[in-house]
C-alpha cells in the first residue's frame, strides 16, 4: 500500500531510553488479534511470560503499579523488543505515534504530537505541506470522501505567505471559515477545558485561551503546530459543516498554546512540552476533541 507522509516523517525514529515520556508507561497498550494468536501458538519462556501479563478478557497488557509496561526494562528499553526485535510486540507499540486516514482514497500517515520526538520535529519542519510516499502496510481509523484536501492546501498556502503576520494570517484563516474570537468567551472556555477528562489531575485548569499577541520568536512553532493539527484533525472532515468545526477546533488549540506562553518566553524545549501536554490531554483524547467541537458547533 502506497501511504503518504508529510516530508518530516523521514526524520522519525523512536529515540527509545532517550525518551523522557515513554509511551509505555500509562498507556493503555493493546494486543492485537495476530500478534496474540502469535503468542498463544508459540513455545519458550518468553511467550509463557508474556502471556501470564495479559489480560486475556480484554487482549491488553496488565501495567505494573507505577503504570509501566512489566516488558520496560530499567534502562527504558522495550525487553520483548531486544529479544525478538519489532515484530514481536503488538501493532499499537509497532506504530505509535503514527496514525493513519484515508481521504478521497488516498492514505495519508502522520506522526503524533503526543510523542516528545514527533512533536520536537513537527516544530523544527516546515516542510508540512509536503509529501513523500511510501511503500507500507496501514489501516486507516478515518475514511472520507469530502475534498479536505483543498482546503487544507489553502490553509496551508496562507500559513506560507510571507507577505503576512502571523495575526493576519491566523485572522485570513478564521475569516475565510466564519469562525468566532474564542478569546472574546475566555471563561466559558475555561469552563469547558475544566469538564474535560485529564489523564494527569494536577494539569485541570492550566488550559485557557487568549488573543493572537504573542512573542514574535514563537510564531514560527506556532504555524508549525497548527499546521499539524489541521493535518491529524481537518482532514478527516466528513463535510463542509464539520471541516468548518475541525478549523475552530485547531484554531482553539493553538489559542490554548498562546495562552500558556503569552506571559513569558519559553525556550524551544519548554514549548514543546507545552504542545506535548496539549496534544496528550487534549487532542489524543477522542472524547475531549468530541466535546470542544461540539462546542464550536454550537457556536457556528
Amino acid at each position: 500500500m502506497t501511504v503518504c507522509f508529510p516530508s518530516y516523517y523521514k526524520k522519525f525514529k523512536c529515540i527509545a531510553e532517550k525518551c523522557r515520556h515513554s509511551c509505555c508507561v500509562s498507556w493503555e497498550i493493546g494486543v492485537d488479534e495476530e500478534t496474540m494468536n502469535m503468542y498463544k501458538e508459540s513455545e519458550g519462556e518468553i511467550y509463557d511470560e508474556i502471556m501470564s501479563h495479559i489480560d486475556t478478557s480484554d487482549s491488553t497488557i496488565k501495567l505494573l503499579s507505577d503504570g509501566r509496561c512489566p516488558f520496560l526494562d530499567n534502562a527504558g528499553l522495550c525487553r520483548i523488543i531486544c529479544r525478538m526485535g519489532e515484530g514481536g510486540v503488538s501493532l499499537i507499540c509497532r506504530e505509535h505515534p503514527r496514525f493513519y486516514h484515508s481521504v478521497m482514497g488516498r492514505v495519508e500517515g502522520g506522526i503524533g504530537a503526543v510523542c516528545e520526538e514527533a512533536c520536537r520535529i513537527i516544530l523544527t519542519s516546515d516542510d508540512y505541506d509536503c509529501f513523500d510516499e511510501y511503500s507500507r502496510l496501514a489501516e486507516a481509523a478515518d475514511e472520507t470522501d469530502f475534498d479536505s484536501i483543498s482546503h487544507r492546501e489553502y490553509i496551508y498556502s496562507v500559513l506560507k505567505n510571507r507577505d503576512l503576520s502571523y495575526t493576519e494570517k491566523i485572522n485570513a484563516i478564521r475569516e475565510r471559515y466564519s469562525l468566532p474570537q474564542f478569546h472574546t468567551q475566555k471563561e466559558e472556555w475555561r469552563e469547558a477545558f475544566m469538564s474535560l477528562e485529564y489523564l494527569d489531575e494536577s494539569r485541570r485548569g492550566i488550559f485557557g485561551v487568549c488573543d493572537n499577541a504573542v512573542f514574535p520568536q514563537n510564531e514560527i512553532y506556532f504555524i508549525r503546530f497548527f499546521a499539524y493539527l489541521v493535518f491529524r484533525h481537518v482532514s478527516i472532515s466528513e463535510n463542509y459543516d464539520e471541516l468548518r468545526a475541525r478549523v475552530g477546533y485547531c484554531l482553539l488549540l493553538l489559542s490554548v498554546l498562546q495562552h500558556m506562553s503569552k506571559e513569558r518566553v519559553a525556550d524551544f524545549d519548554t514549548l514543546s512540552e507545552w504542545v506535548r501536554v496539549i496534544s496528550e490531554e487534549i487532542e489524543y483524547s477522542e472524547d475531549n476533541t468530541a466535546s470542544l467541537i461540539f462546542e464550536i458547533e454550537c457556536l457556528i
